[in-house]
Parts: C-alpha cells; sequence; structure tokens
C-alpha cells in the first residue's frame, strides 16, 4: 500500500476542508471517471484511502495550499500479469441491486 503496489505513478486527490459530504461524493464520482479513462488508455489503478490517514505525513512532501484535505491517493500503472493473486469477480446484479417496479410517472415526477 506505501510503495503504491509498485505502479510507476501516483496521484493524491485533495478536496477543500470547507466542502460537506454531498461534495465528497462528488470527488468520488471524479475519481471513478478517472479510472475508467484510465482504463480506456489500457492503464490500471487502485484508489487507496489508506493515504488519508496519513494526510499530514503526505502533506510535508507535497505541501497543498492551505483549505485543502487529501482524499485518497491513486495507483496508476499497469497490470503485473505475472502476480498470482486471487482475483476477485462481481456479485450477480441481482444480490447489489433492487429494481423497484410501478414507480409513479407523469406530471413533477
Amino acid at each position: 500500500n506505501w510503495q503504491c503496489f509498485g505502479a510507476p505513478a501516483a496521484l493524491f486527490c485533495y478536496i477543500d476542508r470547507d466542502l460537506g459530504r454531498p461534495q465528497w461524493a462528488d470527488v468520488g464520482m471524479y475519481l471513478q471517471t478517472v479510472m475508467l479513462l484510465l482504463r480506456a488508455e489500457g492503464l490500471h489503478s487502485c484508489p487507496q484511502m489508506a493515504w488519508s490517514v496519513y494526510r499530514r505525513t503526505v502533506a510535508e512532501i507535497l505541501s497543498p495550499p492551505d483549505g485543502l484535505i487529501l482524499f485518497c491517493g491513486m495507483s496508476i500503472g499497469f497490470e503485473d500479469v505475472t502476480v498470482d493473486y486471487i482475483r476477485t469477480g462481481r456479485a450477480p446484479l441481482d444480490e447489489t441491486v433492487t429494481f423497484v417496479e410501478g414507480w409513479p410517472t407523469g406530471e413533477g415526477s
């Protein structure tokens, strides 16, 4: 984790300290977009929330502007296919999503 899994690049994402929870969710959605764009370019990435625990240590190196707080780090590189590890699959959609039928439609909905 602390060596970015051997990746050649790392991204550290900061957010304004005064922003609220909705904006923190926005940052997560932004980072997902970054990760999808990286995949489109053949790169892999790994978001690392663990870095936020050591935000002061990271700040000593990066010197972010006052008023910003570290949201997370992200390792960026190419997958090492020679590493033998268990790859976990995705859960089936019906185990993670509930579809609600008969949602009201019409004026004002």
